[in-house]
């Protein structure tokens, strides 16, 4: 009993570790893809992450995605633009979201692109 308990703890150890190297590369991989998809479609305004993969505070899994938050342009062109990768990626337009929500993605999320 007490050997399955350390395997298990064991194992527990080696996903969180697993996952938090995965969130760095996830956020790393949505940083860069916020720049491209900003300079790819002039109507953005802003792109902000938020989820998991943002807020430290929530549980990030092996299989978390990355959520964007989209203030302008166009949903299917910058949809179409998203590359192949290890990560899914969920957007949305802020823009059309209830306020509640919204204001809840701009105070927790992180603005990865913002239009100069």
């Amino acid at each position: 009993m007490v050997r399955e308990a350390a395997r298990l703890a064991a194992r527990w150890e080696k996903n969180k570790s697993e996952a938090e190297e995965r969130r760095v590369r996830a956020r790393d991989f949505a940083g860069k893809l916020a720049v491209q998809l900003g300079i790819a479609d002039p109507g953005v305004r802003a792109i902000i992450g938020f989820g998991s993969t943002f807020e430290s505070w929530r549980q990030y899994r092996l299989d978390s995605d990355i959520d964007l938050a989209l203030c302008g342009g166009n949903w299917g062109v910058l949809w179409s633009l998203i590359p192949p990768s290890e990560f899914s990626v969920s957007l949305i337009e802020l823009d059309l979201q209830p306020d509640a929500f919204a204001e809840q993605v701009k105070k927790q999320g992180v603005v990865l692109y913002e239009k100069q």
